[in-house]
């Protein structure tokens, strides 16, 4: 049960990271009631001193920060008092805004004489308004210090005040010096509002303290990297001298711990190449060099800031420990990749266009002759390469990919048809399988072969004529039985034209065309996929949020999903991230309108703000100020393009809040 804690010189054992110290009884027990409703984990603290309860807060507020409390909450003058004080912790204030004052308005409304409103800084604008709307004769009185607060009670005496409206300090001299006093209490959604500005304020802490944790480790990171790398490591400034060297560039290049260190490098390495890297700003990558009788590949890679050369660093390998590495990478990384996971039952979909596209591929299945699958990005082409391979005659044999856009031509070469031991500098011993032959009795898949480089199409237009392979450095020729199946998403035919692809390749490649549909052309398959991506992702938990799923996918029923089935299952992932930690309440319309803005204008926005306007009828004012805060509401969301968290933000309350007056006053997105 929580309870307000009245507190002492004795320190608390049970300090929580956020406590509020609330200078009336009133505010204590209003805050404790919402903290009991939220579940949160604050402590409520009420100064013991009636005569100086600012004082009393100091000292309660230092006690908290010596025991750990992170965020501090209290009341506008309090809350300045307590930064002011310097204790190092974001003090939160609970803002008091024209809701506040509305008793207390009703009341001053029936008085004859002059009303004194007494605040910590300046009064908000709204209660003057109100106050000049009401007829009310109304003074405003600031203050900032105890001083101050007894100097403007004894003024509005002086000028004739009947009563006076404030808060705690000057309740303190209204009944010193007899003059009528409104405390003002803020109001739950004032609280509310403080609550999760300091909940945010911790988090930003916690945050950065992690960033912090996440630098140092970074850090020590850096170290074990340079220091217990199998790379030789140095890096030389603008003037060549050594100012990083780790342990085996000092054991390669023979030279005591530390010696290096401030010396310039051509007294440490005398064959050198970094000092010219200096000033050709050009990268050098793989280059052999004998340092002190080891053959090494190095890179020297310069430093560049704002054009100019601050430095260099070079990386050194022993040659034989890169062969030998590379050799168990590779024959890792090919032997997890050569199997087809996908068959056709795979295919979401019923649309007569999708059917057919699959019939089409099924007949293709039954054929050795080599494929090309034409379709836009996102719309399943390796789903139906694997497919067509594990429907055919080669499907006990491997299926192998590669993405012929991710790898230079040198490299797209040796990945293509390998090399022997000595082939080129680096090369691997005992000489590297290409894909072709790893694919022998099974399947390649070239995707994006529309990027293949011009000097590789001819050598694979030689494989695909001669059914065999030549690697590279050798002369000899090894035949292979491999099904090729391509892909694209580009016009070959205007690549052609462009003399970017070769015309005998490509009709080569394209014995077989299967055009797999885009997304927008596959009628009703939206539904039926968003639905399958829906349940996958929230499993057994679907059920709870189907009807806002389907509400969500009504709304863009006419979106046109240029990114196809990849675009429709990363939109499908988000919504089930947000309704899994959000639930229903949370506010889709930004997500829908960055969907839709992507590609085409979203007027939906004019529509539903023609909704919220008529709303609710409007009354005078003077009768009924729920008129005047239902139309702030309906223009602080029109400002900000029905975005409740932005008009939340513009009106001071939290988007809970928001959402809850919005259901008050009937106003509906």
């Amino acid at each position: 049960m929580i309870q307000v804690e009245k507190a002492s010189s004795r320190h608390n054992k049970n300090v929580t990271e956020i406590s509020l110290i609330a200078p009336t009884e009133q505010l204590a027990q209003r805050t404790m009631k919402i903290i009991e409703q939220r579940n949160e984990d604050i402590n409520v603290f009420v100064p013991m001193s009636k005569t100086d309860v600012l004082h009393d807060a100091l000292r309660i507020a230092k006690n908290l920060v010596n025991e750990g409390a992170r965020v501090l909450i209290s009341r506008k003058g309090t809350a300045a008092a307590i930064n002011e004080a310097r204790l190092n912790v974001p003090v939160v204030a609970i803002n008091v805004l024209l809701s506040d004052y509305i008793e207390s308005i009703e009341i001053a409304k029936n008085e004859n004489g002059t009303i004194a409103f007494f605040s910590y800084g300046d009064i908000t604008d709204d209660v003057k308004s109100i106050c000049s709307m009401l007829n009310i004769d109304a003074r405003y009185y600031t203050f900032k210090t105890d001083k101050d607060c007894e100097i403007i009670v004894k003024q509005a005496l002086t000028d004739g005040a009947v009563l006076g409206i404030g808060g705690v300090m000057t309740q303190k001299y209204a009944d010193k010096y007899n003059l009528r006093h409104i405390t003002i209490e803020n109001s739950e959604d004032n609280i509310n509002n403080a609550i999760d500005t300091a909940k945010q304020i911790l988090q930003i802490q916690k945050d950065e303290l992690n960033k912090q944790n996440e630098l140092k480790i970074q850090l020590e990171r850096y170290k074990a990297v340079l220091n217990f790398t199998h790379d030789a490591i140095i890096a030389v400034d603008e003037n060549g001298t050594v100012d990083v060297i780790n342990p085996i560039a000092e054991n390669i290049a023979k030279v005591s711990p530390g010696y290096a260190i401030g010396k310039n490098i051509k007294h440490v390495i005398r064959n050198t190449d970094m000092i010219k890297a200096l000033s050709s700003k050009e990268k050098e990558l793989n280059s052999l060099m004998d340092i002190n009788g080891t053959l090494v590949s190095t890179n020297r890679i310069p430093i560049v800031v704002n054009d100019e050369v601050k430095g260099v660093v070079a990386t050194f390998q022993d040659v034989k420990v890169i062969q030998e590495n590379e050799n168990k990478i590779r024959r890792s990384l090919h032997e997890k990749g050569l199997v087809a996971k996908y068959n056709f039952e795979d295919i979401k979909g019923e649309s007569k266009e999708l059917k057919n596209t699959i019939s089409i591929a099924k007949s293709y299945a039954s054929s050795d002759s080599t494929i090309l699958v034409r379709g836009e990005t996102g719309t399943g082409k390796e789903l139906f390469a694997q497919s067509i391979h594990n429907s055919s005659d080669r499907k006990d044999g491997p299926f192998v990919a590669i993405n012929c856009a991710s790898l230079s031509s040198n490299l797209l070469e040796s990945e293509l048809f390998g090399y022997v031991e000595g082939a080129f500098t680096g090369a691997a011993k005992g000489g590297k399988m290409g894909l072709f032959e790893l694919a022998h009795k099974g399947t390649i898949f070239l995707d994006e072969i529309g990027e293949i480089p011009i000097e590789i199409q001819a050598q694979l237009l030689r494989v695909l004529q001669e059914k065999e392979i030549r690697k590279l450095g050798s002369t000899k020729k090894m035949p292979v039985d491999v099904r090729v199946i391509t892909a694209t998403n580009r016009d070959l035919t205007a690549a052609i034209k462009a003399k970017t692809f070769r015309e005998d390749l490509y009709y080569r490649i394209g014995v077989l065309n299967l055009s797999l549909p885009p997304l927008r052309e596959r009628n009703g398959d939206i539904i039926i996929l968003s639905r399958f991506f829906f349940e996958r992702n929230l499993g057994e938990s679907y059920s709870n949020y189907i009807n806002t799923f389907y509400e969500i996918m009504k709304k863009v029923e006419n979106y046109k999903w240029y990114g196809n089935i990849r675009e429709l299952q990363n939109f499908v992932e988000r919504i089930c991230v947000l309704l899994k930690y959000h639930g229903d309440l949370y506010n889709f319309s930004q997500l829908i309108s960055d969907l839709l803005t992507n590609h085409e204008k979203n007027d939906s926005s004019n529509v539903e703000c023609e909704n919220i306007a008529g709303a609710s009828d409007i009354s005078d004012i003077s009768n009924n100020l729920n008129k005047w805060e239902m139309d702030r509401i309906i223009n602080a969301l029109k400002r900000n393009d029905l975005s409740v968290q932005k008009a939340a933000d513009e009106l001071g309350m939290s988007r809970t809040t928001l959402w809850r007056k919005m259901k008050k006053y009937n106003l509906n997105l």
